[in-house]
């Protein structure tokens, strides 16, 4: 009966103590040039994703005519169940 309420009050002090230090500081204004620099850090860079730079094929026809042109491996990626993978 008592974990369910210090669970509470540890919510809500948190919340408290997070609410006072954001509101105490307020929001930052930065710089052009460090809003540059850290829009170049956040940004995908070259060869991070290297799984985005593969010719993916939806259709497994279209992907088997490819990779017998070039006569090359069918890599066949599915979701859970046997779904066919997508975008979520």
């Amino acid at each position: 009966m008592m974990r369910p309420i210090c669970i509470s009050g540890a919510t809500v002090w948190t919340s408290v103590v997070l609410s006072a230090v954001l509101w105490a500081n307020g929001p930052q204004s930065i710089t052009d040039a460090r809003f540059i620099t850290l829009h170049k850090t956040i940004k995908r860079q070259p060869g991070e994703s290297r799984w985005m730079e593969i010719d993916w094929y939806p259709s497994v026809w279209e992907a088997r005519k490819k990779a017998a042109e070039q006569g090359k491996p069918l890599f066949l990626m599915a979701g859970s169940g046997g779904a066919p993978a997508a975008g979520c």
